[in-house]
């Protein structure tokens, strides 16, 4: 196999990476491009964080795992991909010979590249944590097919997906593709950003944006049988729900309540995020600006999560 190493700002680094499970394997067919953030509501859904954090390639040669690959064309210039088997998002594909999106949060190294900028900053969902707020806006979005919308149109898409709900409403939230929808009563409780190696290759971006609910609270509205989980061998709780058809994250019950995804709701669940937990494994490029405790690992067991 040929030596596919980088050049330029990735550092001569392989681009090489991999899903949760282990199945599947990819790497770059050539140098990689640019690195950064794409706010779509796509990619938010996909990833769950509310936001993907891609590399540019010239394309991708899968090397094992391909019949776990679910490719969903989701316009006529973009397929994206994810692990049937534990919803990791994989490398999406331009149509023709456009080249490759690399899930950061998925590769084993990403050598110096660096986010460059913002895409679709301004479909941006209010709610969630803003990562490298000082890098500049991009004109370029992930699906070359929605390149072309006028940033009316993509504030308009991100009031769509936060409307004004009213006071003691139902929390909405549904996968990329709405075949899993849900809602929560509020309030929700803490949101915490999770930094964990395991959450990063999962979402493929910056680790896991998500929010607890109570016990009783959650609801689904439909699509529960096409909802599947799996659970990570040699851990006590580690495990991922996530919609078939899409890969998006679908909500999971935990003790005394359950947990969901910020970056799949569909109106402003009316708290903030509340901490970073394992921030002591947090991606190369992430450098929280905030002012939020963070903790290396979780946080102490006397920690007051209740707090909206």
């Amino acid at each position: 196999m040929p030596n596919l190493a980088q050049s330029g700002s990735g550092g001569g680094e392989r681009l090489r990476g991999h899903c949760l499970c282990g199945e599947v394997h990819y790497e770059a067919s050539g140098p990689a491009g640019d690195m950064w953030y794409c706010h779509c509501r796509e990619c938010g859904k996909a990833s769950g964080v509310g936001f993907g954090t891609w590399i540019e390639a010239p394309g991708v040669r899968w090397l094992s795992g391909d019949e776990r690959v679910v490719r969903r064309t989701t316009s006529p210039t973009l397929t994206r991909a994810f692990c049937s088997q534990c919803g990791t998002v994989l490398p999406a594909l331009h149509a023709g010979n456009g080249g490759a999106l690399l899930p950061a949060g998925g590769l084993e190294n990403v050598g110096r590249l660096r986010p460059s900028g913002h895409a679709c900053a301004s479909e941006r969902l209010p709610w969630l944590p803003v990562f490298d707020e000082s890098l500049s806006v991009l004109h370029k979005s992930c699906d070359p097919a929605s390149q072309g919308r006028t940033s009316r149109e993509r504030a308009s898409l991100a009031r769509a997906a936060s409307p004004e709900r009213a006071t003691g409403a139902p929390v909405r939230g549904s996968c990329l593709c709405g075949t899993v929808a849900w809602e929560v009563e509020p309030p929700l409780l803490a949101m915490r950003v999770c930094h964990c190696s395991r959450c990063r290759r999962r979402s493929g971006s910056n680790g896991f944006v998500g929010v607890m609910t109570r016990s009783g609270t959650l609801r689904l509205l439909h699509g529960a049988t096409e909802i599947t989980s799996w659970h990570m061998p040699g851990t006590r709780f580690y495990s991922v729900s996530f919609c078939k058809s899409c890969g998006s994250p679908a909500p999971s019950t935990i003790p005394k309540g359950s947990f969901v995804s910020a970056g799949c709701l569909d109106d402003d669940p009316g708290t903030r995020t509340q901490c970073h937990v394992f921030y002591g494994s947090r991606a190369a490029w992430v450098d929280a600006k905030d002012d939020l405790p963070r903790f290396e690992e979780f946080p102490p067991p006397d920690y007051d999560w209740s707090q909206p």
